[in-house]
Parts: structure tokens; C-alpha cells; sequence
């Protein structure tokens, strides 16, 4: 919850308008709670194995609010979909690795690791074609 009016700047209580003001927080708070279930979202989706869903719901979380919650949450996301990207290029699946980055950082799309992990597979793809 906000802790100061975004107009006044008072101290503010667990109430829909500011004490000092009168200002109406009504859209506020709701997009503050909408928010905060789009990251409880993304979260569940995670945990059910749903990643492409879970990077839009926290998309959509940082979208109407930028929290540190939510965005801690994105690095992880990106961190996770890198290792897994590793993976499949230390298996030799370059193809697989480059639909999966495709498809995240489309989803992510300024990601300067996601960028770097990009320019590596198309670096491997390029040097692993035949001639």
C-alpha cells in the first residue's frame, strides 16, 4: 500500500482518500492489489510448470506497479529459462535452445543476459551449419 499521497504527500492510513487532500486513492489501491495478484499469479503458474504464462502475469504485475517483489520474481524467471537454455545448448540442441530464447524474450524483451544468451546461439548455429 501507498505510504504518502501522491498529491499532498501526507501520511496516509488504510483509507480510500487522503486525509489532508480529500484526493480519491480508489485507483490507486486497486491497481496496487491487481498488482499484487498478477505476481501471486505468476508465481502459481510457475510452480505448476506454466513458465511462458507465469513471464506474462509478471509482465503484467510490473505493468501497473513496479515492485521490488516483482521484479526480483522476472530475474529469477530469466535466470531460470538462461540455465535451461544452457542446458539444451550444451546438449547439442541448438534449434530447441533458439525457439525457447525466441519465445522468452519475446516475452522479456530487454533482458541484456537474454540478449547475450541470443547472440551466442546464433553464434553456434551459424559456426555449427554445413557448408
Amino acid at each position: 500500500m501507498i505510504a504518502r499521497c501522491p498529491c499532498c504527500r501526507a501520511q496516509l492510513k488504510k483509507t480510500a482518500s487522503c486525509p489532508r487532500c480529500r484526493a480519491d486513492l480508489n485507483n490507486i489501491l486497486l491497481t496496487e492489489e491487481y498488482s499484487q495478484q498478477y505476481s501471486y499469479k505468476a508465481i502459481q503458474l510457475f510452480f505448476d510448470d506454466k513458465v511462458e504464462q507465469s513471464c506474462i502475469a509478471i509482465n503484467q504485475s510490473l505493468q501497473l506497479q513496479k515492485t521490488e517483489f516483482a521484479l526480483v520474481f522476472r530475474e529469477f524467471l530469466i535466470s531460470q529459462q538462461s540455465l535451461l537454455i544452457l542446458d539444451l545448448l550444451d546438449q547439442s540442441q541448438l534449434l530447441p535452445a533458439k525457439k525457447s530464447l525466441y519465445f522468452i524474450r519475446h516475452l522479456i524483451p530487454y533482458s541484456k543476459k537474454l540478449q547475450q544468451l541470443d547472440n551466442f546461439t546464433n553464434y553456434l548455429l551459424i559456426n555449427n551449419s554445413p557448408v
